[in-house]
């Protein structure tokens, strides 16, 4: 009875797929925006509208209302591009104080337009909308699961996040996808002449140096995920294989690549007031021995690894439900999380414990749990690959009406932040102050002791 139940379909005659091919999709987005606009006004609204996540729409505030953006403290990744160019297309269609959210709603529509144009390279549109469904369905389970287990910080929310490099990462990991497509083409002869492949690559090379300067931790696991996939792929015996470049070609562009953008950031360094990332890790381990650095690599782990065991139970549970179905995840899944492991572990130690001290930067970890989710999917769509079209809308209908009654503590939270009165708050009042005063309101953020606090703020209109 459930295998007649499930190879029925209520839509088959009416909307299916052949007849139809854009209608499902088209009504796939429509109710996935809706649920992601309510996870971001309920689970996620008050991580959505910290003072970390507020940099973006106060930068393009202040672009907009001709107050320029050159007095700016900085992030280490300004974040230009695609971050702060999507937040000043939304400016102009969104009414300001609900930015962050529909930020994190077209977001997660790039992303899954993105994916669903890369599995059609692979499977059919059934089989993409239906993969595409078992993701989004466990980015809600495990977001009600970081309600329940109380996570603290909730790993997910960076789905949604502006600024916090998972714009970049899912640029990046387009781009790659997108290039490793184009040029697997051109080997099997079905992508045109090799003029075309190289205005392809010449805007490849914009999109990755835009990236560069914006992201640079963005671009590094970008370039990391191409090159593992292009190590293995170069070693197969079939054409299906990506083409081998000459070896001193491959490290010429990239070397090249590099100098150029190294040149082109250390110029907008000169004009703009971005922190010097490399100079502050030098300074952070010169006065240090190798087996000091190593012990404090260890215990910053160990620390890490203590903050995710008793705070982050819905990240656990994702873990281990992969270490259980790893073995069924596609061949290029499963080489990226085995070579993005230990990379990101090494970047969380630079990162967090020599360069901008973080007890817990969950967000640089944030690759591996979208591999994760990805693996996962696939599982899903390959052993439970039967489910009607109509059910999948029935139960995001549902999912609709859950969310919907969660509490929405937009209004509060305004509240709170415009009732404070005092010109001199620490750093977790500044922006949020700024942002629902919409920029009438233009306190000082100070230390613990008092000083000027100038870390991420637009707060100091001179030196």
């Amino acid at each position: 009875m459930l295998d007649r139940f499930f190879q029925s379909n209520f839509f088959a005659k009416r909307f299916s797929l052949e007849k139809h091919p854009k209608f499902p999709m088209l009504v796939f987005l429509i109710l996935t925006s809706i649920i992601n606009f309510l996870l971001c006004e309920t689970i996620y609204f008050r991580i959505l509208y910290s003072a970390d996540q507020l940099y973006s729409p106060l930068v393009i505030l202040d672009a907009f209302t001709g107050k320029g953006i050159t007095h700016w403290y900085f992030p280490p990744s300004p974040y230009f591009f695609p971050d702060l160019i999507l937040m000043s297309v939304l400016y102009f269609f969104v009414p300001f104080l609900y930015l962050p959210t529909m930020y994190g709603v077209v977001q997660m529509g790039f992303v899954t337009l993105g994916i669903y144009w890369v599995l059609n390279e692979f499977l059919s549109k059934s089989q993409s909308l239906l993969f595409l469904f078992y993701l989004q369905t466990l980015i809600i389970i495990f977001s009600f699961l970081g309600v329940v287990l109380k996570d603290n910080p909730f790993p997910f929310v960076y789905f949604f996040t502006n600024a916090h490099h998972s714009t970049g990462f899912f640029f990046s990991f387009f781009l790659v996808s997108v290039l490793g497509f184009n040029l697997r083409k051109q080997n099997w002869g079905i992508s045109g002449n090799k003029r075309n492949l190289i205005l392809r690559l010449f805007f490849y090379w914009i999109g990755f140096s835009l990236l560069y300067l914006s992201d640079r931790y963005s671009f590094c696991i970008g370039f990391l995920c191409f090159m593992t996939v292009y190590y293995f792929e170069i070693r197969k015996k079939n054409y299906r294989r990506l083409p081998k470049l000459p070896g001193w070609k491959l490290n010429f562009l990239i070397l090249m690549f590099l100098l150029l953008n190294e040149l082109s950031f250390y110029g907008i360094k000169q004009t703009l007031q971005i922190p010097n990332s490399f100079g502050i890790l030098l300074k952070s381990i010169s006065d240090k021995s190798v087996d000091r650095i190593l012990f404090l690599s260890y215990t910053y782990l160990f620390d890490g690894s203590k903050h995710l065991f008793y705070q982050n139970g819905s990240l656990l549970l994702l873990i281990s439900f992969c270490l259980f179905t790893v073995s069924k995840f596609p061949f290029r899944i499963r080489i990226l999380l085995l070579t993005l492991i230990p990379v990101l572990l090494l970047l969380l130690i630079v990162v967090g414990r020599f360069t901008y001290l973080h007890p817990y930067p969950i967000r640089y970890l944030f690759p591996i749990w979208f591999f994760c989710f990805l693996g996962l999917s696939w599982f899903f769509q390959t052993i439970c690959n039967r489910f009607p079209i109509s059910l999948i809308f029935a139960s995001f209908a549902l999912w609709i009406l859950v969310l919907s009654s969660f509490p929405k503590p937009r209004q509060a939270v305004a509240e709170s932040f415009l009732k404070v009165t005092k010109q001199e708050v620490s750093y977790d009042f500044e922006k949020p102050i700024r942002f629902w005063s919409e920029g009438k309101k233009e306190p000082i953020p100070i230390d613990n002791l008092g000083k000027p606090y100038r870390w991420i703020t637009g707060a100091f209109h001179t030196p």
